[in-house]
C-alpha cells in the first residue's frame, strides 16, 4: 500500500474447499474445457497411494466427451528443482497435455507454474526463463496462459496452491530464483483436507509454521494493506488455534482444514504487499546450502529473527499483539513477547527451537551468511552482516 493508500490486491485462482472437493476434480477440468489432463506430483505421494486415488477420480467419473488423464509424471524434485521440471515439459509435449493438474506440497505446486509458463513460451527448459534471481515479469510482457490448471495442495504451510510466484531451485548455479508473474497461479485451488491426514506430526508442524511466517511478514511489512493484514491475523490466529491439534491427531478434519484455509490465507496475503522478508531471506538460503526443510527452517529461524532483528518489527508491535493474544507492553518488548509466543508454540507442537540435529559444521557459516546476503529478497532488505552472523550462530546451536 502506497503511502496514499493505494494498492492492487491480486486473486484470481476460484477456491472450492472443504473434506471431499478433490472429488470435484474431473468436473473442474470439464469446466475448463480439458481434454488431456497430465497429474503432476512426486514419488513420495505416489508410494502412499494418494496419487493413484486421484488418478482413479478420472476413470470413476468419466462420461462421454469428459477429461482422462494423459498421463501421470512423479518424479519432481525437492525445492523445485529445474532438471526436474525440465523432464517434466519433455513428458508433459509427448503426451499431448491440454491441462496440468499440480497435486502436492510447495515443490510439485511451484514446478507446474514453471511448467506452465515454459508450455506457454515453448522453451526448451525452463533455466530459459531464469535469467536472474528475481524476475518479475511486467505489462505487457505477460500474458494469460491458456492452460487449464488446478492446484491441488497435500501440505498446510506453502500457500502456492493461491500465488502467482514460484521459487525454483537452479542446481548446476546452487541458487534459488524467485519469478513472478500474473497468471502463473492455478485457475482453481482445491483444498482438501483428507489430502493431508497422513502428513507426518514433524512435517505437519514444520508446514504450519511456515504459513505463519508468511503470516507475520505480511504483518511485518510497513505498508501492508487491509486486505491482506485480516488475512494474516486471521491466518495467524487459525494456526494456533489448529496446529497443535492437527500434529496431536492426524485424522482431526476440522483442524486440517482450517490449517488448509490458514496457509493459502496467509501466502496470498504476504505476496499482496511483497517486499521485505527477513526470515525468508534465512530460509531460503540455510535451506540451499544446508539441505534443510523449507518449513523447518522457517519455524527454527521466525523466533530467532524476532528476537535479534526485533527493531524492525517495533513499527508494526501492535499488529503482531493482535495476531498473538499479547495484551502488554509496548515496541520491543511487545515483540519479544510475541516471539515467545512462538516459541511456546514450537514447544507445543514438539518442533526442534534450533538446527542442532542436522550437526551443521561451523565452518559452513561463511557460505551461509554468503547466501542471506546475496538471497534474492536481500534486494527489498539488505541484512547487515553482523546480524546475518548472529542469527546463523543461535539458529545452528554454535553460540
Amino acid at each position: 500500500m502506497s503511502s496514499t493508500g493505494a494498492f492492487q490486491y491480486w486473486q484470481r485462482t476460484m477456491l472450492h474447499a472443504g473434506p471431499g472437493t478433490v472429488l470435484r476434480l474431473p468436473g473442474l477440468f470439464s469446466g475448463l474445457g480439458c481434454q488431456k489432463v497430465l497429474l503432476v506430483s512426486d514419488q513420495g505421494l505416489k508410494d502412499v497411494g494418494i496419487v493413484d486415488k486421484v488418478a482413479a477420480l478420472f476413470d470413476q467419473q468419466r462420461g462421454p466427451g469428459g477429461p482422462q488423464l494423459a498421463g501421470v509424471y512423479t518424479d519432481i524434485a525437492p525445492d523445485a528443482e529445474s532438471g526436474s521440471i525440465d523432464k517434466a515439459l519433455k513428458f508433459a509435449r509427448e503426451t499431448g497435455a491440454d491441462g496440468l493438474l499440480a497435486l502436492g506440497g510447495g515443490s510439485v505446486l511451484d514446478s507446474v507454474k514453471l511448467l506452465k509458463l515454459a508450455l506457454h513460451y515453448n522453451v526448451n527448459s525452463v533455466r530459459e526463463l531464469l535469467k536472474s534471481p528475481v524476475k518479475i515479469m511486467q505489462w505487457p510482457e505477460i500474458e494469460y496462459m491458456g492452460v487449464p490448471h488446478v492446484a491441488v495442495p497435500t501440505t498446510a504451510g506453502t500457500g502456492a496452491e493461491l500465488t502467482f510466484g514460484a521459487v525454483v531451485l537452479n542446481a548446476e548455479l546452487g541458487i534459488k530464483h524467485l519469478i513472478f508473474s500474473h497468471y502463473l497461479e492455478a485457475d482453481i485451488a482445491v483444498l482438501d483436507a483428507h489430502m493431508t491426514t497422513g502428513l507426518p506430526p514433524m512435517l505437519t508442524a514444520a508446514t504450519g509454521m511456515d504459513a505463519l511466517t508468511h503470516a507475520v511478514e505480511t504483518l511485518g511489512h510497513p505498508n501492508t494493506n487491509h486486505f491482506a493484514m485480516a488475512h494474516a491475523v486471521t491466518s495467524a490466529k487459525l494456526i494456533q488455534q489448529n496446529l497443535p491439534l492437527a500434529v496431536a491427531n492426524g485424522g482431526d478434519l476440522q483442524a486440517r482444514q482450517a490449517m488448509l484455509n490458514a496457509s493459502a490465507m496467509a501466502c496470498n496475503s504476504v505476496l499482496a504487499d511483497f517486499g521485505a522478508a527477513p526470515v525468508h531471506n534465512f530460509s531460503h538460503a540455510i535451506g540451499a546450502v544446508c539441505h534443510i526443510h523449507h518449513g523447518e527452517a522457517n519455524a527454527v529461524l521466525l523466533p530467532t529473527v524476532m528476537e535479534e532483528f526485533a527493531d524492525f518489527y517495533v513499527p508494526v508491535a501492535d499488529r503482531l499483539k493482535d495476531a498473538f493474544g499479547v495484551e502488554s507492553g509496548e515496541g520491543r518488548e511487545a515483540v519479544l513477547a510475541c516471539a515467545a509466543v512462538v516459541r511456546g508454540l514450537l514447544a507445543q507442537v514438539n518442533h526442534p527451537q534450533d538446527f542442532t540435529r542436522h550437526a551443521i559444521a561451523e565452518s559452513k557459516l561463511p557460505e551461509i551468511a554468503a547466501a542471506v546476503a546475496h538471497d534474492a529478497l536481500a534486494a527489498f532488505l539488505p541484512l547487515p552482516q553482523e546480524l546475518i552472523e548472529t542469527v546463523c550462530r543461535r539458529a545452528c546451536g554454535w553460540s
